[in-house]
Formats: C-alpha cells, structure tokens, sequence
C-alpha cells in the first residue's frame, strides 16, 4: 500500500513539475528591474505593469540607454495568462513607421526595437519563447557587442532551453558572463540578480 501511495505521490511531482518550472524560469525569476528603480520610467512600468505611450516612445527612442529599455521591459513583468504588451508596442511602432502590424517587418526596425520587441514577446508569453527569440537574434546579428543585448539573449534561449535541458539554462548565461569582448552596459546590481538565479542551474 505505501509502495502505491509513494508511486502515486511521484507521478504527481513528475506531472507537476514542468508547472512549477515554468513559473520559477528565467524569465519569471530575474527581476533585475530592481537595480533600477531609481529611475522614475521603470518604477512606473512595474507599477502600472501595462505598456503606454510614454514607455513605447522611450523604447524607440535612440538616445535612452539599451539596459534601461530592458529594465522596463523587466519591470513590466509578466502574467500566467499572458499579457500583450508585446501586441502594444507592435501597434506603435505601426504608427511609427507607417504600416499596419503585419507589415512590421525585421529590416524595418532599428536594433533596440527588435530587441525590446522581442524581450517584450518572450514577457508575455514566456511559454512559447520561440517568436521572441527571433527577434532577439536578429537584434544580436546588428549588435554583437554589447552584454546587455547577449543577456537577454541568453536568457530568452534559456527560458527555451526549460523545454528539455536544465544544465543548458547556466551554460547560456555563462557564455555571455564569460565573454569578455563584450562592452558592459548593465548595472553591476542587475547583473547579480541574473547570475544569482541562472547558476542555480549550473
């Protein structure tokens, strides 16, 4: 009988725990929004939690610091259910360039943008990673040097990664961690916060 119950018992951790992970992952558990919540655009954003037209014009602007516009993007935060942030800034950058969202093409946006379009995508719906991290590639292929770009590569690939390899989430972040080349545009505090939880994986 209490063979029964134990197997019954580790059936369920087993169904449970893909759940579990998902809502611990690297996209749910790097809140490294916090190392910026002196500035007053990122407050905002955890607070409302909801994309506007101040944020999305501060996220297309190229004069705002690309760590900053992850922040943001990171205090936004995420939902369970989803969110459509994403979807948001989607119709600005329509209106931007002068196109309907379907018409919004790679070539069209500026780095950043692809870069917060992605990130932003991954935010929220951080079950099905896939189409933000094309984004967050492409953004890569313009922008090969900066960590802060690497990063949120990394961490959107990890997120992926949850899918069937643990042990790949810490050798994504420390590949970037490690590379040197890399021009460090983060906040020391923010990237503690990502390296304290990616390494959990290691």
């Amino acid at each position: 009988m209490k063979v029964i119950y134990a197997l019954t018992l580790g059936a369920l951790f087993l169904l449970i725990l893909p759940i579990a992970s998902r809502a611990d992952s690297p996209v749910t558990s790097t809140p490294f929004y916090e190392a910026y919540s002196d500035i007053g655009i990122v407050a905002n954003a955890h607070e409302g939690g909801v994309m506007t037209t101040t944020i999305a014009r501060y996220l297309s602007s190229p004069i705002h610091p690309i760590d900053v516009k992850m922040a943001i993007i990171n205090a936004l935060s995420w939902d369970i259910d989803g969110k459509s942030n994403g979807v948001l800034y989607a119709y600005y950058l329509g209106l931007k360039y002068g196109v309907t969202i379907d018409q919004l093409d790679f070539n069209m946006l500026a780095s950043d943008e692809l870069l917060c379009m992605g990130y932003l995508c991954i935010m929220d719906d951080y079950f099905h990673p896939e189409d933000g991290i094309a984004f967050l590639e492409k953004a890569n292929e313009l922008v090969g040097d900066s960590f802060t770009y690497s990063i949120i590569l990394a961490i959107g690939k990890a997120q992926k990664a949850m899918d069937s390899d643990f042990a790949e989430v810490w050798k994504l972040a420390e590949n970037v961690f490690e590379n040197k080349k890399l021009k460090q545009d983060m906040r020391d505090d923010a990237v503690k916060i990502i390296r304290d939880y990616m390494v959990l994986y290691k």
